[in-house]
């Protein structure tokens, strides 16, 4: 995976700078971020029938190659129709692999669940490293080479991941169950996927506000450029690694749950510190908020995948995952619109404000389902 998320984290804050070249809005861009969701929210709970009736490592190689297809077109696109085809195939990937690694993932920690939370913070801690360089390294690139060199790169990662994950066994167990597989509608009547529904609504509407937000304000406020917003990415994500490593020792330790509503909390308060700051224009004041939001949703994301598997029934433990990463691409498929929307007619600030509700409000949701 690493050298797909060196590519990925390049991409993620030129993005919505791509989006503009071709003459599109803020609100415009946040639909272009919203293209893969869509995707993935048509194909989430498909995939994970799959993922339990064929196993893990179909959908996680395929998903890769259909995710260097699509990369690959929205990099030679040149209309907006054509590119917003390739955000699309490129969503359809995504269903696809992050579907079949999440199961993997699960059954590979089924026999040791007091130690889930650490291996998959150390596993984050890897992404997140790839994350530390991607930024930079796409910053230069586009001020060399052009925005569309980054999709190229990204395919790259994407071709090489495959290969990788071709290596690997596959790991669902093939004899015969007594429990029938649950539906979408059976596993979103649980509280706890409820619970986990509402703290993926928090954390995807944080995910989209630094998508469709961050690198705006950076540049309309801040007047930083290409390698700067690209410096600060790397930084969000080298905070990452550190905080993806904590977060799994420490969920491991008092639980995932006590970690997910902590950090639901910090990040509010860390998006409500980054309005002020906006409407100061200190600069230094609103990185160092993004730095605790950085902190707060690199902690919780070990706890929230720990989480998850935790509640998953083995007998439907693909469809079961995908429940809250579905309730999460819905809320990123309106997400970056709706920010863009606020963005475009109220502010920066606001639109900041109102990322800091949703975590409120996904953390109350949490904290009244979950055991």
């Amino acid at each position: 995976q690493f050298p797909l998320y060196v590519g990925v984290g390049a991409l993620l804050p030129i993005l919505p700078l791509y989006g503009q070249q071709f003459g599109l809005a803020q609100s415009s861009v946040g639909l272009l971020l919203s293209a893969p969701s869509f995707a993935k929210l048509l194909l989430n709970v498909p995939m994970g029938q799959v993922a339990d009736s064929k196993g893990r490592k179909l959908l996680m190689v395929g998903g890769m190659l259909v995710l260097a297809v699509g990369d690959l077109g929205t990099g030679l696109a040149s209309a907006l129709p054509a590119l917003l085809i390739g955000r699309l195939i490129t969503g359809a990937g995504l269903a696809m692999a992050d579907t079949g690694s999440s199961a993997w993932v699960a059954d590979v920690t089924a026999d040791r669940p007091s130690e889930r939370a650490s291996f998959l913070g150390l596993q984050n801690a890897v992404i997140s490293s790839a994350f530390v360089l991607g930024p930079s390294v796409g910053g230069i690139l586009v001020d060399n080479f052009g925005m569309r060199s980054i999709f190229f790169i990204v395919a790259a990662g994407a071709a090489l991941c495959a290969a990788g994950y071709s290596l690997l066994p596959e790991t669902r167990l093939v004899e015969a169950s007594s429990k029938p597989r649950l539906s979408f509608g059976e596993l979103i009547q649980s509280s706890d996927q409820q619970a986990l529904a509402g703290m993926s609504i928090a954390f995807y509407t944080g995910a989209a506000c630094k998508l469709v937000l961050i690198p705006a304000i950076a540049a309309a406020t801040f007047a930083a450029t290409p390698t700067e917003v690209g410096e600060a990415f790397s930084a969000f994500a080298l905070i990452g690694v550190v905080g993806t490593l904590l977060g799994g020792r420490i969920a491991d330790s008092v639980g995932p749950r006590t970690v997910l509503v902590t950090c639901g909390v910090a990040c509010a308060v860390a998006y409500v510190g980054a309005a002020l700051a906006v409407q100061a224009q200190a600069k230094f004041a609103f990185y160092g908020f993004l730095g605790l939001w950085a902190l707060a949703a690199a902690v919780k994301s070990p706890a929230l995948q720990a989480y998850a598997i935790e509640v998953a029934p083995q007998e439907s433990r693909g469809m079961a995952l995908s429940v809250p990463k579905t309730i999460g691409d819905l809320t990123f498929l309106v997400a970056p619109f709706l920010l863009g929307v606020v963005a475009d007619q109220f502010g920066y600030d606001t639109a900041l404000f109102a990322c800091s509700v949703a975590f409120a409000v996904g953390t109350a949701i949490f904290v009244a389902k979950s055991k």
